[in-house]
């Protein structure tokens, strides 16, 4: 399934991309992740947990880009098959548009239903990003949405 979520950061291009580049330094704010690992200059250990049990976990790796505003990756192992893009653009100076491409495949066949089904993955990737974009702008963090995982059993309000 693809996803593509834009973001915009109030700081020059070279200091977002600086800033997201250095995982470490905002594990924690990310709050459904499990493991965010950098085992070498261009993989990270990569976990998570969604959904009725869901863990997806994977090891990401950086590949080299022609573009100096392009960061592309791609994972291999794990339950979760991720291939991506992220791009960086400054719309004026002092603001960075930020647009992430992603392309996934959950290999278990009843956690792949239900994200078609519910999209889980689409509302965890939209929450951490939002949660990213709190941490570095030094605001609060928006309260989490309620995501109903059987929206079909949720209460009709009037």
């Amino acid at each position: 399934m693809l996803l593509q979520k834009t973001l915009h950061m109030s700081q020059s291009l070279e200091e977002c991309k600086n800033r997201l580049a250095s995982v470490q330094s905002y594990r924690r704010q990310l709050r459904m992740v499990t493991k965010a690992i950098v085992t070498s200059s261009k993989t990270v250990d990569f976990s998570f947990r969604g959904p009725l049990g869901f863990e997806g976990q994977t090891v990401i790796a950086a590949l080299e880009s022609e573009a100096p505003h392009q960061f592309a990756f791609e994972s291999w192992g794990g339950n979760i098959d991720l291939m991506g893009l992220v791009e960086f653009e400054e719309v004026r100076p002092g603001c960075t548009e930020v647009n992430l491409a992603v392309h996934y495949e959950i290999q278990n066949r009843f956690f792949a239903w239900l994200d078609r089904r519910f999209r889980f993955i689409d509302a965890f990737l939209t929450a951490e990003l939002r949660s990213l974009r709190a941490h570095f702008e030094g605001i609060a963090a928006p309260m989490r949405e309620r995501v109903p995982v059987y929206a079909v059993l949720e209460p009709i309000s009037a």
